[in-house]
């Protein structure tokens, strides 16, 4: 499963692919004063939320609005799911024209 998260201002939602199908959603408040380990346990209640094992999560990818937060967030995800995320941003081509 590929874990897709968009850091917001407000909110910061994620998401879990399974190939092409949507397996859930989770919203959780954006807070620049929340260290790694909080973020950690706030992405891993999230799955437990939803059903979803953490080991489930062969990979991430995140798009922000709050660069402040990827080092952070990027950390979170190595730590609880032992995975370097992808960070998409200005200047990715989709190939459709």
């Amino acid at each position: 499963m590929i874990l897709t998260i968009d850091i917001g201002n407000s909110h910061i939602m994620l998401g879990g692919f399974l190939k092409n199908e949507l397996c859930f959603v989770s919203r959780i408040s954006t807070d620049l004063a929340r260290t790694e380990d909080e973020y950690a346990c706030r992405f891993l209640e999230a799955l437990t939320l939803h059903g979803i094992n953490k080991h489930a999560i062969t990979g991430a990818i995140v798009a922000s609005v709050v660069p402040p937060l990827n080092a952070t967030v990027r950390q979170a995800i190595r730590f609880v799911f032992g995975v370097d995320p992808l960070f998409v941003g200005p200047g990715i081509k989709s190939g459709i024209s």
